[in-house]
């Protein structure tokens, strides 16, 4: 046989071999495809309507899920394909995510095909560390379905007293959707913000219903006269619920908020007094931090007549007697309350603390307010420490207990002590 028929024989060959290979690739996308068939009849998810396979997929997201491979949603679409016709059906798996910066570079890519399977449900979106801005361009071009917002450490944008922008370029328009922004630090040293960044987010989203600051400390930086109304803001916090409220005073000065229900605020008397006249809340929690002082002749408390729960921290023992002076004589002050909580500032060396007419004043308000007050709960913070000799005499403790057989529940506590009494 000549070199050109051997040459020919070959190239015969490398064409049949071609060909079985094809066949083979398209036998093994058979297989292959068979095997997925029977997967999805024995697979009990792809049997299920499409409402409760979406709800089962919605069991296994965390409330701000991150984005990867390895995490739902997107660890759903690696499956098979009827879960991922499933998760692709479901916009619901999409309208949340949590980002930390530094993000993969790929983000910029996922985070418009990730918005795009919301299809049109509103998003919630969680922000960690320093922001990479094309990442957060992108977000603020979705501003307007944006409705829950969180942003944690925020001094990654304010670090060392040195401003940065929290946004570059046009940054976002208006946030009409946005309903909750919560601003989080991890420990309260990471929590500096710019109340300029914060003004300008608050003035972005004029429907806001709920604002949380975390551990954060508002920067005195802002020089304004101007008072930003929020009509629909109905909470305000600035901490923990069961925490200290701390940071708010220069934010709050600024604000007219006349549909608030909640606020926890660690502002002046009189700053909070002249907020409360400038917005005519319909408060009906209130939460005081920064060693409040109860003074008879200031009129804040009488601006509050739907108030139900008041918690106070840190003020001193004769300032909380002369409040429940006027708690017993004043039948028109705080009338709906029925919640109170006070985590008073006690010295135990100081007779005058928790003394005998503390604890006779407090009976007089409880017997006074029997009717509508449902829960008093007294804390002394850890590290004061109540003696034995500064506790409730046996007949303020006879007097508890019948009013807890009245239905008020009373609870007494020294985190740093050695005594805890509940009447209930």
């Amino acid at each position: 046989m000549s070199l050109k028929e051997l040459r020919a024989q070959i190239a015969k060959l490398d064409t049949e071999i071609d060909l079985q290979r094809e066949l083979l690739r398209k036998l093994e996308r058979d297989r292959s495809l068979a095997q997925r068939h029977i997967n999805n009849l024995l697979d009990p998810v792809a049997l299920l309507p499409l409402e409760i396979s979406s709800e089962i997929f919605l069991q296994t997201l965390a409330p701000f899920p991150e984005p990867g491979a390895l995490r739902a949603p997107m660890l759903l679409l690696g499956i098979c394909n009827a879960w991922t016709d499933i998760a692709l059906a479901t916009p619901t798996l999409w309208d949340a995510i949590h980002i930390v910066f530094p993000c993969a570079r790929d983000l910029k890519k996922i985070l418009p095909i990730w918005f795009e399977r919301a299809q049109h449900r509103p998003l919630s979106v969680s922000l960690r560390g320093t922001f990479t801005h094309n990442v957060v361009d992108i977000i603020w071009a979705h501003g307007q379905r944006l409705k829950h917002l969180e942003i944690f450490d925020p001094q990654a944008q304010y670090a060392e007293g040195e401003e940065t922008e929290l946004w570059e370029g046009t940054g976002p328009g208006p946030l009409l959707s946005l309903e909750t922004l919560i601003m989080r630090a991890t420990h309260f040293d990471c929590g500096l913000i710019s109340p300029r960044h914060t003004f300008d987010l608050l003035r972005l989203a004029p429907n806001l219903t709920e604002c949380l600051f975390h551990n954060s400390d508002i920067v005195p930086d802002v020089v304004t006269t101007e008072i930003l109304v929020l009509p629909k803001l109905r909470r305000l916090m600035f901490g923990e619920g069961g925490t200290r409220p701390i940071g708010s005073q220069d934010l709050l000065s600024h604000l007219s908020l006349p549909a608030l229900e909640t606020l926890g605020s660690d502002g002046s008397s009189d700053n909070l007094f002249s907020f409360l006249s400038r917005s005519l809340p319909p408060l009906v929690e209130l939460v005081l931090g920064n060693g409040w002082e109860f003074d008879p002749s200031a009129q804040y408390l009488g601006t509050l007549p739907h108030l139900r729960r008041l918690e106070v921290w840190y003020p001193r023992c004769h300032s909380v007697e002369q409040f429940f002076v006027a708690l017993a004589e004043s039948p028109f002050l705080l009338p709906r309350l029925d919640t109170l909580v006070m985590h008073v500032h006690s010295n135990r060396d100081q007779a005058h603390d928790l003394s005998d007419s503390f604890w006779e004043e407090l009976n007089r308000a409880l017997v006074a307010r029997r009717t509508q007050l449902q829960l008093f709960h007294l804390t002394v913070p850890a590290g004061n420490g109540v003696p034995e000799w500064k506790t409730p005499a046996p007949d303020i403790i006879a007097a508890f207990t019948e009013l807890a057989a009245d239905g008020v529940e009373i609870r007494l506590s020294a985190n740093g002590g050695t005594w805890n009494h509940t009447f209930n």
